[in-house]
């Protein structure tokens, strides 16, 4: 009844009345997206150029970008701050209808959830608690992604942009690196200074620990809350846990058996990072051959990699919407 009255309404606007017809309205919004949608691309570029050219100024060449060890420029913030926005922006649509409480908690689990986690399997004080600067940029890029008006939807759309989703999945792999080897080496530091337990008589440094606590620093957020279980290594095809998983163990074999310099390891990996997000297909046109052979040598996996991720019945009727006996 009520789209027969819509209609009947529709019907009755005439070219001619001074009112807009339904044809218009569409045409309208469609060139204020239009609008929106320049104008993001415009902006994007111009910050993306605005960062290139203050980094390029300054001289600090590339290795102190992407290992975050520079503080004589505002390389340090620019990254750090960037690395929340994108964080925010991908969080945005999982939060979207929640409380503003359990949206900014659920923000954080995802920026700091492997910053939490690893400190506290060594007993030490999370990241987020020491660098208190993190704490206070996570929740000014949570509210001007969420709650400035007019400006957080046009945030969206210029990040959504493609030079700046390239800019900001930049500094985004940088600080993730800055995440998995400050947590793998805060790990080897904790457990050669544990005095409490005698050391194992078999490893003259530890392994495991550090390779664990790198991981979580890749993609712990991931785990958490802790109702979500194992269900990101479920099936291993989650690029940002793989890539948990394989930096680490490549940090860890240069840096401790092949003697290469720990920020030149660092810097290595972060590019290995960056690389797989900016250029998806190749990478996985490189990558799948690598973990099939390494199935097949090890035996590990019968069956091959599945292409789509798997789906419950439940999950299917829920999406599908009501039966047709409703």
């Amino acid at each position: 009844v009520l789209a027969a009255r819509a209609d009947r309404g529709r019907a009755t606007i005439a070219p001619g009345s001074g009112l807009p017809t339904e044809s218009e309205r569409e045409e309208s919004e469609g060139a204020k997206m239009g609008r929106e949608i320049g104008a993001a691309d415009v902006a994007g570029c111009v910050v993306a150029g605005a960062v290139a050219v203050y980094l390029c100024t300054q001289g600090l060449g590339l290795k102190p970008i992407l290992t975050l060890t520079d503080r004589t420029s505002w390389a340090w913030e620019i990254t750090s701050m960037c690395f929340f926005l994108k964080v925010a922006q991908d969080s945005k649509s999982k939060v979207a209808g929640f409380y503003w409480a359990k949206a900014l908690v659920a923000t954080g689990i995802a920026a700091f959830g492997g910053g939490f986690l690893a400190p506290l399997l060594v007993g030490h004080t999370p990241v987020p608690l020491m660098e208190e600067t993190f704490t206070w940029m996570l929740v000014v890029a949570w509210y001007v992604t969420h709650h400035v008006p007019a400006f957080s939807d046009f945030l969206t759309a210029m990040m959504n942009t493609p030079v700046s989703w390239a800019m900001f999945t930049f500094f985004f792999n940088i600080f993730k690196t800055q995440q998995i080897v400050g947590n793998l080496e805060l790990a080897a530091k904790a457990v050669a200074a544990e005095d409490l337990l005698p050391h194992s008589a078999y490893f003259p440094f530890a392994i495991a620990g550090p390779l664990v606590c790198g991981f979580f620093g890749g993609c712990g957020g991931a785990f958490l809350p802790l109702s979500n279980g194992l269900k990101p290594i479920e099936e291993g095809k989650v690029w940002n846990v793989r890539a948990a998983f394989f930096c680490p163990l490549i940090y860890f074999v240069a840096t401790r058996f092949c003697g290469v310099e720990m920020l030149t390891a660092k810097m290595g990996i972060c590019l290995f990072r960056m690389v797989g997000d900016l250029f998806p297909e190749p990478r996985d046109h490189v990558m799948n051959p690598i973990t099939r052979a390494l199935y097949k040598g090890t035996n590990v996996r019968d069956t091959p990699l599945p292409i789509v991720v798997p789906v419950s019945k439940a999950e299917i009727a829920s999406s599908a919407g009501p039966s047709r006996g409703a």
